[in-house]
């Protein structure tokens, strides 16, 4: 092997070495997976991927709870309130809101620190005999304050303390959806019962013109078209109340789930009275649009942001000044047989930023900026709930006079009932008049029950969005909810 041969290995050893290095250490290379990480991995691509030894942990499932009494709406909303995991939710980010005011305000205080520390160890000196093992632990305790700051203290206390007011309200906020929640799920689920019970007279009353017909029919009164018409009549209603029925089993589900229950946790419930129409709003809709902007927790929560910008804005600006501290500490130390040595210092520091590359005067102005845009954030949003203040305002006195159209329309159907009935037994009137009445009258019962459940639906939106956490029993007088 010539020279030059060598030459060429040596070189090509050396560049494997350095192609080795720059991928990994030497010795990592002699190691494909120490660690076993594939062990962690299905069997291939396309398997589903699971570790039995995985504990993790598990949601709590509610408990049945088995309710003594029919619930009325206020009962259901103050148990939801205290069950439903959302309200739960919004409470923990209060609670860490105000440990965080507390970490905030611990900065005004000193820092007190203990340190103790104990080490052995030997040397061999050159001349071939062993030094005596040096057995060496101190302790000391410092103590450490900042004297001045020039308000970077105070910011991150501004700072924590607009976060406690932004979590406050939507601790409100998280109430108010849920209260929200609950009544729009009670109020649909009494109204799909009154239909139920709408449905099932129905069905009765088909049924006895069912048997009317067949009658007439046999007496030669009616003709087999008018049975035909009768036990289609039966049919559809038939049909119309268990889609009712269904509907029902899944409102009731909705409702346990808004109250933090199970959704087959039976509720039983007062029922619907479609006699008592939703209550009058008096006051006018330029007052509860004020009102609302002043107790929306949507709104109040935008305002509290800006605090929180704001304060980012006066700890930015302290960075860039200067800094005063004061060092205390004190300690002693003890060695072998010798006698212990004691040390201490007291002193102060000052730190002056003299050039961050320009970094401090732009973090300033991205707050600045930030400031603007909450401000924005919060004129949009308070123009947000005047318009839903104002739409469902119109759309509450809507569903209330529709309501009362109803009731008006259920009283003339039912006199028109009564009426063709009376008619028919007596030949004045056909079995289709009478099944064309039951219809009328089963459409106004059906329109009459929707009219006064959205109206009492649209009354707990307008209520939401002024800031209330339940429907108010008055909204003339507008009292802060406590």
């Amino acid at each position: 092997m010539t020279s030059i041969q060598i030459l060429r290995i040596m070189m090509g050893t050396t560049l494997c070495c350095w192609g080795l290095a720059a991928s990994a250490a030497p010795l990592d290379t002699f190691f494909s997976d120490p660690f076993d990480t594939q062990a962690w991995l299905s069997s291939g691509t396309g398997a589903a991927w699971s570790d039995h030894a995985l504990k993790l942990p598990t949601a709590t499932r509610p408990n049945n709870v088995h309710f003594t009494h029919r619930m009325t709406l206020a009962q259901l909303t103050a148990y939801a309130l205290r069950h439903n995991p959302a309200t739960e939710v919004a409470y923990a980010n209060l609670q860490a809101s105000a440990a965080g005011l507390g970490v905030a305000t611990s900065g005004y205080l000193p820092t007190l620190t203990l340190t103790s520390s104990a080490n052995r160890s030997q040397q061999n000196s050159t001349a071939g005999f062993a030094i005596p093992a040096l057995n060496a632990d101190s302790t000391s305790l410092s103590l450490s304050y900042v004297l001045l700051d020039f308000g970077a203290r105070a910011a991150q206390r501004n700072a924590a303390k607009a976060q406690l007011f932004i979590s406050g309200f939507d601790n409100n906020l998280a109430l108010q959806n849920v209260s929200l929640s609950v009544t729009q799920n009670y109020y649909q689920l009494i109204g799909e019962q009154a239909l139920v019970r709408a449905y099932q007279q129905t069905v009765a009353e088909d049924l006895a013109s069912l048997n009317t017909a067949t009658i007439q029919q046999k007496s030669g009164m009616a003709t087999i078209s008018d049975v035909l018409q009768a036990k289609a009549a039966l049919a559809q209603a038939k049909a119309e109340l268990i889609s009712a029925r269904a509907q029902v089993r899944s409102d009731q589900g909705a409702l346990a789930e808004s109250c933090g229950l199970l959704a087959n946790n039976p509720i039983p419930l007062q029922p619907l009275n479609p006699q008592v129409l939703p209550p009058i709003v008096t006051p006018a809709v330029q007052t509860l649009i004020h009102y609302a902007i002043s107790h929306n927790a949507s709104v109040s929560a935008d305002a509290a942001q800006i605090l929180a910008d704001r304060a980012d804005v006066q700890s930015d600006q302290a960075v860039g000044l200067p800094t005063l501290s004061l060092g205390v500490s004190g300690g002693k130390r003890f060695q072998n047989q010798l006698s212990p040595s004691q040390n201490w210092s007291i002193g102060v520091t000052l730190t002056v930023p003299i050039f961050s590359g320009f970094k401090d005067s732009y973090q300033v102005e991205e707050a600045r900026s930030q400031v603007n845009s909450a401000q924005a954030s919060l004129n949009e949003e308070a123009q947000t709930v005047s318009l839903t203040v104002y739409q469902d305002y119109q759309t509450v006195l809507g569903a209330r006079e529709a309501a009362q159209a109803a009731q008006l329309a259920v009283a003339s159907a039912q006199a028109s009932l009564k009426a063709v009935r009376a008619q028919c037994k007596v030949g004045l009137a056909t079995m289709v008049d009478l099944l064309t009445a039951q219809a009328t009258l089963t459409t106004a019962q059906q329109t009459q029950i929707q009219d006064i459940t959205t109206g009492y639906i649209d009354l707990a939106n307008l209520a939401n969005a002024l800031g209330y956490i339940e429907i108010p029993h008055d909204l003339t007088s507008l009292q802060d909810q406590s």
